[in-house]
């Protein structure tokens, strides 16, 4: 005979297995994350630069294209901009306006990098833009800012409206920025630092006409231009260049960026 407690052992059962064919509960989707539009604003104030041609003259006159457009920074990179990103600051200088400088090209390097991974996520930059140092050609390029001269600012005698250097830095970094700017908006392109370029170190080739120079693919170091606070303006030349081992820094080399479309980060 069945009883009572038989048929509510049983009824108890079945509810148990039941209970259990189903498995755990089934988390919830995560809600999709939708990424920020994309809305062209860089972090660093920029000017677009379209491809081109400018004379180089060293000891021979060279006839430089570029064909690709970039876009580089108005200004050298200053230390909260570096240490918004890095999180740490090397200059000797300290000021938040002041360029960064002490700063290693390996160091550099790794700016434009975090900076680029940073303004994709927030949507300032597509995709396929990215952050670099410019090559010595588009440097020359965008100093020159369209002119053909040694300096962007015609004759030496106008230096100090343009330039921070021996003669009136008062032996330091002074905030980027703080005078004229060339033809196409670009300050301090001429002294305050010298400003690292892509370029390892080699004598420019004899060709006159060349097109989109990168430099040698290796070397021991690398290439610096502009100028700067230690330096007498004539070394400021659009031309001039000095070198130093790629991880070494020093208080009057700092550097300015370039974003590219290319996704090249030659």
């Amino acid at each position: 005979m069945i009883t009572l407690f038989h048929k509510l052992t049983v009824l108890l059962g079945c509810a148990l297995f039941l209970a259990g064919c189903g498995g755990p509960a089934e988390p919830e989707a995560p809600a999709a994350v939708k990424s920020k539009p994309f809305v062209f604003n860089p972090s660093i104030r920029m000017v677009a630069v379209d491809p081109g041609r400018y004379v180089r003259v060293t000891d021979i006159q060279q006839t430089i294209t570029l064909t690709k457009r970039f876009w580089i920074g108005t200004h050298e990179i200053s230390q909260k901009e570096f240490e918004s990103v890095m999180g740490s600051n090397p200059s000797f200088f300290k000021g938040e306006t002041l360029p960064v400088e002490k700063v290693k090209f390996d160091q550099a390097v790794e700016f434009c990098r975090a900076l680029t991974l940073r303004d994709r996520k927030d949507g300032r930059i597509r995709q396929d833009m990215i952050y670099r140092l410019p090559t010595e050609a588009e440097w020359e390029f965008a100093c020159l800012g369209g002119v053909n001269t040694p300096f962007s600012f015609g004759v030496l005698e106008k230096s100090g409206e343009f330039a921070w250097s021996a003669e009136n830095g008062a032996d330091k970094t002074q905030p980027v920025g703080g005078k004229k700017p060339n033809a196409w908006g670009l300050h301090d392109m001429h002294g305050n630092v010298w400003e690292w370029v892509v370029d390892w170190f080699a004598p420019h080739p004899k060709a006159v006409q060349l097109t989109d120079p990168a430099g040698p693919s290796g070397g021991k170091h690398k290439v610096f231009k502009g100028g700067g606070w230690s330096h007498e303006a004539k070394f400021a030349r659009v031309t001039s260049r000095i070198m130093m081992a790629p991880d070494m820094g020093i208080n009057f080399v700092g550097f300015r960026v370039v974003l590219s479309e290319t996704g090249d980060s030659r």
